[in-house]
């Protein structure tokens, strides 16, 4: 297997450390055949929304709930959890949707594919303001290397069961991105029955064409979808990616088939965070039968299981214990509970507090399959199976992110940024106000900021943060800071400040 080269010096990792751990794995593996793999993905599911990251702390939303108001249960994937190993420190790498599941895909930081913010409120934009004759950015370049296609030429039959977003079906199709099938949606779920928008159109497609829904619960059609291809007879392994429409709104519970709706975001009740926890417990449910699939097909000791979300929550749903919530980058817009179970190779009831990203997942995933990654592709996230013993540990390394204000496209001049080093943690959090420096050793809550006590750690981490940020946008197919003066030319910014 090709060693992976990691660009940019000032994050380049020590040699030893991109060599994949295909020792460790060789000595576990009995089979001697790559694994299964079935990645779960959550949409806005919070960190303390499962029962097991909360760890008995309450649950605290971040909009605060009615009095009496049940946190939901999240019996499977605290079974999960139990199996194989909490990553505590694992991080989405961003805190909306579309550029996490970017890097989720390619292993890179998603600055480097232009998917930087949600699709289409960014392919929107770009197409509002294309020159004559301009091919607009719609989404997800076709010159990426997905993990579905390293898989897919590894012998891996393939499938992206639920949301995509990350471009048009016409021209970011998952099936021209390594897919071998695909069920499920553009972007959001809608009625979460009848799977159409407001103008009553189908949003659902199989393959390539828009098909008409079941009327089944969205999140128990896509359990269903998977299963059924999980037990497809076939003698090669397989890699199901398992996106959810769950939590992100509009919240249908199960039981809500016949509410009236007017289409507003957040859906047919007026109960919300009633509403979110029922949610909550479908997908975790959904997930319990997918797990059953498994060990019915005696299949669940043969596959690598991760689940993680895109992002942290919005206000029905819960970070706790952390601060914030999704789009801002503090640890409750960006940690998100995350779990990997493979039995027979990972220990149950195992945790690691490692900070890791989602972009990490590719090249993990290549490492378990022993696929081999082009030596020329250029890779930012490390291996994270040297986290599947007791003995092992990752590199040393900072993380970081940088995003507009919000998901619309009228602050996108407004850039937040993070960076994690070690238990630093600089927030930077946009034009005209400080920058925050934490311990997360000490205040994982990020509550009193120490940017003045250790103003050399704030310019030596500002420092990386700069050179990151050239090194990215470098491989961006467009330049950000010309595009927002297409969008202020446009009228699309809106440059009137918010006070807060």
């Amino acid at each position: 297997m090709n060693t992976v080269r990691i660009v940019s010096a000032a994050f380049r990792l020590p040699a030893f450390f991109a060599i994949c751990f295909s020792s460790f794995l060789a000595a576990q593996i009995s089979s001697g055949a790559p694994p299964n793999i079935l990645l779960i993905v959550a949409d806005d599911l919070g960190y303390g929304d499962v029962a097991c990251f909360r760890d008995g702390v309450a649950w605290r939303t971040v909009k605060p709930a009615p009095p009496g108001t049940k946190p939901p249960a999240t019996l499977h994937l605290d079974r999960l959890a139990k199996s194989g190993l909490m990553l505590t420190s694992f991080y989405a790498n961003d805190a909306v949707c579309s550029p996490t599941r970017a890097a989720l895909m390619t292993g890179r930081y998603q600055h480097r594919t232009g998917v930087i913010n949600v699709l289409g409120q960014l392919s929107e934009a770009m197409e509002q303001t294309a020159s004559t004759g301009e091919t607009p950015f719609t989404g997800l370049g076709a010159d990426e290397t997905t993990i579905a296609e390293l898989l897919q030429k590894a012998g891996y039959r393939t499938a992206c069961i639920g949301k995509w977003h990350l471009g048009e079906m016409s021209t970011q199709h998952p099936m021209d991105n390594g897919f071998d099938h695909f069920v499920g949606t553009t972007a959001g779920a809608g009625d979460n029955f009848a799977m159409r928008d407001q103008r009553g159109r189908s949003t659902f497609w199989r393959d390539r064409e828009l098909a008409e829904a079941s009327g089944e619960y969205y999140t128990d059609l896509l359990a269903n979808e998977a299963i059924g291809f999980i037990r497809q007879p076939s003698d090669q392994p397989f890699f199901v990616y398992l996106p959810f429409t769950a939590p992100h709104v509009p919240y249908f519970a199960p039981g809500d088939r016949d509410l009236a709706w007017d289409g507003n975001e957040k859906g047919p009740r007026s109960d919300l965070h009633a509403a979110y926890a029922e949610v909550v417990e479908a997908l975790d449910s959904a997930v319990g039968r997918v797990l059953q699939a498994l060990e019915e097909e005696g299949l669940d000791r043969h596959t690598l299981v991760v689940f993680t979300s895109d992002n942290g929550p919005v206000d029905y749903g819960s970070a706790t214990p952390f601060r914030g919530r999704k789009t801002n980058l503090y640890e409750g817009g960006v940690r998100v509970p995350t779990i990997v179970s493979w039995p027979g190779v990972i220990k149950p009831g195992t945790q690691a507090d490692a900070p890791a990203m989602s972009m990490d997942l590719f090249r993990t995933f290549a490492v378990a399959a022993e696929a081999e990654v082009p030596a020329e592709l250029q890779l930012d996230g490390v291996d994270l199976t040297p986290l599947f013993s007791d003995e092992g540990r990752l590199p040393e390394r900072s993380l970081f992110w940088e995003r507009g204000v919000g998901v619309h496209m009228k602050q996108f001049h407004r850039r937040l940024a993070a960076i994690r080093r070690g238990n630093w943690k600089l927030v930077l959090p946009g034009p005209g106000k400080p920058p925050e420096l934490y311990d997360l050793s000490n205040d994982p809550q990020e509550r009193h900021s120490i940017a003045t006590d250790h103003s050399a750690v704030v310019a030596e981490m500002k420092a990386a943060f700069d050179a990151w940020r050239t090194d990215v946008y470098a491989d961006c197919p467009y330049d950000p800071d010309e595009l927002i003066l297409r969008l202020r030319k446009a009228g699309i910014i809106a440059e009137q400040q918010p006070s807060s």
